[in-house]
């Protein structure tokens, strides 16, 4: 596939079809926010709208990026929504969906930065896939301090990806484009599970006999930090996935023997040392 070249002087052409879903909050800082916004708008084909949801109140450095993009003319309009108080990821892109008319909704972190031809493959990729309701990528993470992170592949066919998704989430979220129908047919997102709701989504999609892939290319850097890392240890995490995948074995997504394992796996994961998890979680998504 191939990308159109931009010169210093033109502006970006517009996917009149494509909305970008995002959502901030109090933690998020001003210049991790700026940086996700400015790669959208630096898009080989720049997206139709930007979606920001404000869950919660915001400080006033947070505030003032938004303003900024607000009035940028380079192309994408952005759309703020904000929520009286922090409602969780799962209620926060649902508030914002209500905002999208677009045939596409593509998933962006508020932290995370998308590489200048995301847009364009993935839209181009449904464009000519009609059968496929979603489309993500390969990512790769990175800190303040590290440029040069792990990288997180998958396999790319939606049989495949249905298979792995039956043992482990294999599927970026920062990293999907929808077609905007199929995600709204679908209940949008649930918070039933915690911190699982885009696992959750993906499981119902494929549940409900729509067909996935994900290109075998980085089109995300996914920003990393300690705060991010220890959530995937805690008991509640633990709680929220043990009734997750009892909902997989219920809709029969599980047989018996997966749902076994797997619980029983990622209850040693999660109560294991935070090192020695780091370090099985790297062996798993490399």
């Amino acid at each position: 596939m191939t990308t159109p070249v931009i010169s210093e002087t033109t502006l970006p052409p517009i996917a009149s079809d494509v909305s970008v879903l995002m959502a901030t909050y109090a933690s998020e800082t001003a210049s991790h926010l700026s940086d996700a916004l400015e790669s959208l708008y630096k898009q080989t084909v720049c997206p139709r709208r930007i979606i920001l949801v404000i869950d919660g109140p915001i400080g006033g450095d947070q505030h003032a990026v938004i303003a900024h993009y607000i009035t940028d003319q380079r192309g994408p309009e952005l759309i703020a929504v904000p929520l009286a108080k922090n409602s969780g990821l799962a209620a926060a892109l649902n508030a914002g969906l209500t905002y999208c008319d677009t045939s596409y909704l593509m998933r962006m972190d508020s932290d995370d930065i998308a590489t200048p031809d995301r847009l364009a493959l993935q839209r181009s990729y449904l464009e000519a896939h009609p059968d496929i309701a979603m489309v993500s990528s390969w990512a790769r993470e990175f800190s303040d301090h590290d440029e040069s992170g792990m990288m997180k592949v998958s396999p790319t066919d939606h049989g495949a990806v249905a298979i792995a998704l039956r043992w482990r989430n294999v599927i970026v979220h920062s990293a999907v484009m929808f077609r905007t129908d199929r995600l709204r047919s679908m209940g949008a997102y649930r918070s039933d599970f915690g911190l699982l709701e885009d696992y959750d989504l993906f499981v119902r999609l494929i549940a409900q006999g729509e067909k996935l892939h994900v290109l075998p290319k980085v089109l995300v850097r996914l920003r990393t930090g300690p705060e991010q890392k220890s959530r995937r240890g805690n008991l509640t995490y633990l709680k929220n996935e043990i009734r997750f995948r009892i909902f997989c074995f219920r809709i029969g997504f599980l047989n018996g023997t997966q749902f076994l394992a797997t619980t029983v796996l990622y209850s040693l994961f999660r109560v294991i040392g935070s090192q020695l998890r780091q370090r099985v979680y790297a062996l798993a998504r490399t």
